[in-house]
């Protein structure tokens, strides 16, 4: 996924523009359809990634549902993989998950990440 580097790092308004609608529309739909197949290819996508039980590649998905990264960018980017938004759902939902969940401490949103300023390639506050 070079596109994301590119992407952040990118100055110019106009090009990151051009830049994230096609990592909207290309990049994350042809990955997460990688990721949906292979489900798919695992007891038909009810069950895990890989095997009968929970790996890590399933808590990877999971986490990538919820960060901010790809619900600023992407916020509908799982509506058009049935099987990868059931396997977050099954993850989220284990008992020892949904507690950590429930009780964890919020982490501070990475806000502006789409915006830097002229100076450099670093965030802009």
């Amino acid at each position: 996924m070079a596109d994301i580097k590119i992407l952040w790092f990118e100055s110019d308004p106009q090009k990151k523009e051009v830049l994230l609608q096609k990592f909207r529309t290309e990049t994350v739909p042809k990955h997460l359809g990688y990721l949906e197949n292979i489900l798919k290819q695992n007891g038909g996508g009810e069950g895990y990634s890989v095997g009968n039980s929970l790996t890590w590649a399933d808590l990877a998905l999971a986490n990538i549902s919820i960060s901010d990264f790809l619900n600023d960018c992407c916020p509908d980017a799982f509506q058009n993989f049935p099987l990868l938004s059931r396997l977050v759902q099954r993850v989220r939902e284990l008992p020892r998950i949904a507690e950590w969940i429930a009780k964890r401490p919020q982490t501070p949103r990475l806000r502006g990440w789409l915006h830097m300023d002229d100076n450099s390639n670093r965030l802009a506050k």
